[in-house]
């Protein structure tokens, strides 16, 4: 592999100084796509430098991904990193961009360095002459007039009040008309000249910074802005003019990570909902690069490392929570089943530990599970489940036929120790059975009754007279679903409190 070649290694975690983790492993191996960007931006944005999108959705962990690439440069290439949505409250995206070079660029070198001593002297004058929000000042500093306080009916009313003496409405305008031409001819001007000062400060800055570490930095710098997508639509429009139009120069390479599809609506709320949004945006960027997504079971995987705390208690759900993945393949399992995206994912996840965090009866997962997705998204189903007294399959499905498209059975393990979880196990000693959203609606009707002594004594005469082994088990599958403490209004409590939570 040539020395220009990197191959970064994220396959442990990064500690900081007092031994905690500043970034947990690469369990999704992004490392390989960092690489291979890097090794294609560092030859691509020598010669008029590179813009490129990096498109990741909700969730995918971009933010995770351009820092933990920027923890992988920092002794090697000049690195600044630009939090779009933290400044958004800026009127001026141009000063956003200028500032944080600046600033980033001049913290990696000396207060004495002499491009940190030029740039501190002479850049005030430059930004303040570069930022449009000032030239209302300069207006009001050259005539007199306030803009923002003359309109129209202003105007009407000088002109009356002035028709006594003869002096109206065009005198007063006209006598400070050459002064505002002159000064908007001259902000442009001064604007002009400042973006060009600066855009060479800059590669100055670069070039020093280089220097100052002794050859251990080299080229291209890099610049990454992130959580475009989260700001107002017309900051992230404007944003993304100044660093195409301005700031694409040698040796710097720019990463601006979004929701590309949430950027496209934010273009659209700016020029209007019939505007071709993709194409605009295309302008902007040499190219585009996408995440892969996350499956819902690695999204699950990662905020049950992260939130949850195991209690030993869970083991005695049906179907059991025995470990931690566990947890995970029930929520992941429900949330493929209707297709949740993985802000809905999310979603379901905390309602479900709230739930979980606020009662010690025992529960069947799956049907809470389900019951938080039919509150939200199919909430007849959901109505008339807790209204209905109905255990007939076919009532179920022909309501279930109206969501639309089909919903895969969920699927129940049963171990050799005589406990059910919903949880892929290569151990063929393992029984493995799946039930319709029918099914389980209907069953969990029937077994969610406060008397269900006859329901009991009826399921264990049938597993007691029957032969066939798959059938036993099924059996024994729902006498332990009869066990569960939790009634139906224990299941319309919990959810009815979980979704008070704004979404």
């Amino acid at each position: 592999m040539s020395d220009d070649i990197v191959d970064f290694n994220w396959k442990e975690p990064v500690l900081c100084a007092e031994g905690t983790e500043l970034f947990p492993r690469d369990t999704l191996d992004r490392a390989r796509y960092a690489s291979f960007l890097h090794n294609y931006l560092a030859i691509n944005a020598i010669d008029g430098g590179y813009v490129l999108n990096l498109n990741a959705k909700w969730g995918s962990g971009k933010t995770y991904f351009i820092n933990r690439w920027i923890e992988s440069i920092k002794d090697t290439h000049p690195v600044v990193y630009i939090d779009a949505w933290k400044q958004d409250y800026s009127d001026d995206p141009m000063l956003t961009v200028i500032s944080s070079l600046i600033n980033a660029l001049s913290e990696q070198l000396p207060p004495e360095n002499k491009a940190v001593v030029n740039i501190a002297k002479k850049s005030a004058r430059f930004i303040k002459a570069a930022a449009p929000a000032l030239l209302k000042g300069l207006v009001k500093k050259a005539t007199g007039l306030n803009l923002d306080d003359v309109s129209i009916e202003d105007e009407d009313k000088i002109s009356s009040e002035n028709k006594s003496d003869g002096k109206g409405s065009s005198d007063i305008f006209g006598e400070s008309g050459a002064e505002i031409a002159q000064c908007l001819v001259k902000d442009h001007n001064d604007k002009l000249q400042s973006v060009e000062y600066l855009r060479n400060e800059i590669k100055e800055l670069i070039t020093a910074v280089i220097a100052h570490k002794q050859g251990a930095l080299k080229v291209p710098a890099f610049i990454f802005i992130d959580e475009l997508d989260r700001c107002r639509p017309s900051y992230a429009v404007e944003m993304l003019e100044v660093v195409k139009h301005f700031f694409e120069l040698d040796n710097i390479a720019f990463i601006v990570a979004t929701d590309t599809e949430q950027l496209q609506h934010a273009v659209k709320a700016v020029y209007g909902e019939g505007f071709d949004a993709q194409t605009y945006l295309g302008r902007f960027f040499r190219r585009r690069y996408s995440l892969t997504e996350l499956s819902r079971y690695e999204f699950v995987s990662r905020i049950a490392e992260s939130k949850v705390t195991y209690n030993p208690k869970w083991k005695e759900y049906v179907p059991s929570l025995a470990e931690l993945d566990d947890f995970t393949n029930v929520v992941s399992i429900v949330a493929d089943r209707f297709r949740l995206s993985l802000r809905e994912t999310e979603q379901l996840t905390d309602k479900f530990l709230a739930v979980l965090s606020n009662t010690a009866k025992t529960l069947n997962p799956y049907l809470l599970l389900i019951l938080f997705v039919l509150r939200d998204k199919h909430y007849y189903l959901y109505a008339d489940w807790l209204d209905t007294t109905s255990t007939n399959y076919t009532h179920f499905d022909n309501l279930i036929d109206r969501i639309g498209y089909k919903i895969d059975s969920f699927f129940v393990l049963y171990g050799a120790n005589g406990d059910f979880f919903a949880r892929e196990n290569e151990n063929s000693n393992c029984a493995r059975f799946s039930s319709r959203l029918a099914m389980i609606l209907s069953d969990m009707n029937k077994f969610c009754v406060d008397d269900r002594k006859e329901i009991f004594e009826s399921l264990s005469y049938d597993y007691q007279i029957t032969t066939n082994h798959t059938e036993k088990i099924f059996l024994l599958y729902k006498i332990g679903l009869i066990k569960l403490s939790a009634n139906k209004i224990d299941y319309k409590n919990w959810v009815e409190l979980a979704v008070s939570f704004d979404q």
